[in-house]
Formats: C-alpha cells, sequence, structure tokens
C-alpha cells in the first residue's frame, strides 16, 4: 500500500523556493522521501534512469530510511554520487561520508551505478577533475541535501561559496563554525579531530538539478533556516540560493522552523 503523506503545519514559498514545515523530524524527513521517489519515478519515465546526489549528515536519517522503505523505487535505474567528502579520509573512517551513505542507503538497496568520491586519493586535482567528468557526462537529475548551521549547502561555507562557480566540484578550507558543527552532530569527538579541508560539490553543480529536496531539522538550524528564507540572496548564507530555483523545497520541523512561522 502506498504510504501516507503526512501534512504540513504549514506551507508557503519564498520567492521560487517552496517551504514545508511538519510537526517534527520524522513527518519532514518522510515527506521528502515521498517527494524524492516520485521525482526520481519521473525522470526514469522520461530518460530511462535517474542521476541522484545524496547529503551525508544526521539530518539525512529519516529521508534516507523512507528512501530504503519505499519499495516503488527501482534502485537498478539510479545513478548515485554523494556531495561531499573529507580530504584524506579513508571510507572506514567512522565519520566519512561514504560509511554513513553505505550504512544509511548503499548498503540497503541495490544500486549498481554508484560513484563516490575518493576522500583519500593521493592527487587532489585530479579526483576532483575525474569527478566533475563523471558529473558532466551524467547531469544530475535530483539532488537530496541539508543546510549546515552556517548556512552552508554540502560543503560551501560562506567564505568560499560561489554562486557562479565555473567548477562542480572542488577542495575548500571548512569553516571554523562548519567543523564545530561536525562536533555537535556527533561526528568527531572534538574540534581538532574534524579534518580543515574537503571536497564538495559546488552550489551552482547542486542547482543544475531539476528536483531538490532539502531537509532540515532541529532547533539548532533555525538561524540558518531564519537567513535562508529571510536575509539576502547572497554567498554570507549559501542555501539562500535555493530560493532561485523552482524545483527545490525546503523540509522543516517545528523546532527549525520556529523563527519564520
Amino acid at each position: 500500500m502506498p504510504r501516507t503523506r503526512p501534512e504540513p503545519i504549514a506551507r508557503f514559498t519564498v520567492d521560487s523556493l517552496k517551504v514545508e514545515a511538519y510537526e517534527d523530524r520524522g513527518q519532514a524527513g518522510g515527506a521528502a522521501a515521498l517527494a524524492v521517489a516520485e521525482a526520481i519515478a519521473a525522470r526514469q519515465a522520461e530518460a530511462g534512469k535517474a542521476n541522484v546526489v545524496f547529503a551525508a549528515a544526521p539530518s539525512q536519517n529519516e529521508l534516507l530510511a523512507g528512501l530504503v522503505a519505499d519499495p516503488s523505487i527501482d534502485w537498478s535505474r539510479v545513478a548515485a554520487f554523494h556531495m561531499d567528502e573529507y580530504l584524506g579520509i579513508s571510507p572506514k573512517h567512522p565519520a566519512s561520508f561514504r560509511r554513513y551513505l553505505q550504512e544509511h542507503l548503499f548498503g540497503l538497496v541495490d544500486i549498481p551505478d554508484l560513484h563516490l568520491i575518493p576522500g583519500e586519493a593521493e592527487r587532489p586535482p585530479a579526483a576532483c577533475l575525474a569527478y566533475d567528468e563523471i558529473l558532466r557526462r551524467n547531469p544530475t537529475d535530483v539532488v537530496c541535501a541539508g543546510i549546515g548551521e552556517n548556512g552552508h549547502l554540502a560543503f560551501n561555507d560562506p567564505p568560499v561559496a560561489d554562486f557562479i562557480d565555473p567548477l562542480l566540484v572542488k577542495v575548500v578550507r571548512l569553516d571554523r563554525a562548519c567543523r564545530e558543527q561536525q562536533v555537535h552532530d556527533g561526528c568527531f569527538p572534538q574540534l581538532s579531530d574534524v579534518p580543515t579541508h574537503a571536497y564538495t560539490l559546488t552550489v551552482p553543480a547542486l542547482l543544475r538539478a531539476a528536483a531538490l529536496a532539502v531537509v532540515v531539522p532541529g532547533a539548532r538550524k533555525a538561524d540558518a533556516v531564519l537567513a535562508t528564507l529571510r536575509g539576502p540572496i547572497s554567498e554570507s548564507c549559501p542555501a539562500s540560493a535555493l530560493r532561485r530555483h523552482p524545483g527545490a523545497t525546503l523540509y522543516l520541523d517545528r523546532e527549525s522552523a520556529r523563527r519564520v512561522l
């Protein structure tokens, strides 16, 4: 039987960005999962397959669980990518984004067409060029994303975000606020353990997709949500670029939405 779509407590649009707020993070993630499944199916019906980029963070837990539980998704016709990875980290490291996605998605469904950023690559510029080439051969259809406490998209923190970046993937230095979030999320025990650099898909690379489901739960994200929706569209809050995308939807829970409702 099809899953029931939860009813939002609020629904509105800011510029081109659709916003849906739900009672709790489970409902927000579940609603996003249903929308992603529909976007995947629509693209597969049109083109035969769907190219999907996934984020790796605790904010994505409910979305990914919903996708795993959805029997309607034809994973054999999905090409899967991820949007960022720490520089110099192996896929076995507890904080590796590849490990997170393996545990929450890739190891639970059968995706034969899987493309991962090699965080431990000896030549990062060459790794960026190789991943860039793959992305250009397989233009992104659907993005599953979150927003950082500093308003970042992927690892496009305010100091390095570029809304007209000509690159699709690059190595960036992580903002202190971003690194502190990794400690808040329980990914690292202390700030000194968090890597200082990472690979990331750029803002233009993410916004190339026709559909973006951006799940942002929790009280610690309330300020970032406020800046995203009520502040200027500026690299000072990279997520504000979502307001220019008619295919993006922001999924909030009551805590993350408390400053915009």
